[in-house]
């Protein structure tokens, strides 16, 4: 009865105490009368309190009166005081807290040594429908939308996504961007990074992609033949002693590999634009290799 078209998501994720929260506003479109949303989402707690549609035609925040939990199909649903006509435009927006578990799907937590400490960073896993585990969405491959991503970490991580980063500071309590987030994260402070991305083409949930560590990176560019964009390409990484010692590899050898990997990219990325005759549809090409 509806169709997402744009989400603006946001996730402050909080490495030491291995947990996350989040703020998603997904824009809508009402194919059918309902008085009834339903979505997907899987082990996340949603804060019902802020979960609201905001209508264009009605202008004005409506909460939901009740909201349902369907653990066994992994799905929510909202249900409001009205009914919401074919033709609407809706906006809705969700609070929601989740934790790392052990699992390497959804958004989690992974960890490395480094000078005999543990450091941890994290990436996601969404193929084929655990975006759900990370925020709440239509978790469906042809619910195609388009993703404005803003990630929260401490100042000293790297964070990367699908897009290119458009605005990166620390956050400050005077900083006119980041007013409104104050209060959706009260804990945010001066050692807190906020990096913003570009707005992504059109995409399945499963392809947004999010990470952030401690990561280095080596890069090049590469200029495509159909688009006649100048791409940046980077490869990301956690160089460890214990990749090198478990690898039997020293420093260099792992840069060279590194370095293989980035020329190759560079040389296959004209090569399939020309295949498929479809111009490259984002701005860069990262690749995270992490152990």
């Amino acid at each position: 009865s509806v169709k997402p078209s744009h989400y603006d998501l946001t996730i402050q994720t909080d490495l030491d105490n291995s947990v996350f929260k989040g703020l998603v506003k997904i824009n809508l479109d009402v194919k059918e009368p309902t008085s009834t949303i339903v979505l997907n989402s899987s082990k996340l707690k949603l804060n019902k309190a802020i979960s609201y549609v905001r209508s264009e035609t009605l202008n004005e925040k409506l909460a939901p009166s009740n909201c349902s939990v369907n653990d066994k199909d992994k799905q929510v649903t909202f249900t409001f005081p009205t009914t919401f006509q074919s033709g609407t435009q809706l906006e809705l927006e969700i609070a929601f807290t989740g934790t790392f578990d052990s699992s390497n799907v959804g958004y989690y937590r992974a960890s490395y040594e480094k000078d005999g400490k543990k450091r941890y960073y994290t990436l996601n896993q969404f193929e084929a429908i655990n975006a759900r585990c990370a925020f709440p969405c239509w978790d469906e491959p042809a619910l195609k939308a388009t993703f404005d991503v803003t990630l929260i970490f401490k100042t000293d991580m790297v964070n990367i996504s699908n897009s290119a980063v458009v605005l990166e500071k620390a956050f400050s309590p005077n900083d006119q961007d980041y007013l409104d987030l104050k209060e959706a994260f009260p804990t945010l402070n001066d050692k807190w990074k906020i990096t913003k991305f570009h707005r992504t083409p059109k995409m399945s949930t499963y392809i947004v992609a999010f990470a952030s560590g401690p990561f280095e990176y080596i890069e090049s560019k590469v200029k495509l033949p159909i688009s006649g964009m100048e791409v940046p390409l980077r490869v990301y990484g956690t160089l460890t002693m214990n990749m090198i010692l478990s690898s039997l590899l020293s420093t260099a050898d792992i840069i060279h590999q590194a370095q293989f990997a980035l020329d190759f990219k560079a040389q296959v990325l004209p090569l399939y634009e020309q295949l498929f005759d479809v111009p490259y549809p984002l701005p860069k090409l990262d690749t995270l290799v992490v152990s």
